[in-house]
């Protein structure tokens, strides 16, 4: 099951949840999904703190990224802050400014 914030939506919190999320609009806070991947549109704007399995990135992001398996920044992704995963991938074109910390997979 994944479950999807629209692109008009403004979150100011925390958010967190047992299953797959995809975010188009706005969410200032933390988001916890463990165990779960996040998916951030291009649409998306994040001023957020986040720690899932897995996260892939075509909008923006600002704050760290803490993933159990891996991150993933598309052509179209933006991200200021420390990622920290065990598998990283930066696509041509994507906009990254911060440190890069590689971790062993979860168990």
């Amino acid at each position: 099951m994944t479950t999807c914030i629209g692109q008009t939506i403004v979150l100011k919190g925390q958010l967190s949840a047992a299953e797959d999320i995809q975010i188009a609009g706005r969410v200032e806070g933390a988001i916890q999904l463990n165990g779960h991947v996040l998916t951030v549109q291009p649409t998306a704007q994040l001023t957020a703190e986040v720690l899932a399995k897995s996260v892939i990135v075509e909008g923006a992001i600002r704050g760290d990224i803490v993933a159990g398996q891996s991150v993933a920044l598309q052509q179209t992704a933006s991200v200021a802050g420390k990622i920290a995963a065990p598998r990283i991938a930066i696509s041509d074109g994507a906009n990254f400014n911060g440190r890069i910390e590689t971790t062993r997979q979860a168990s």
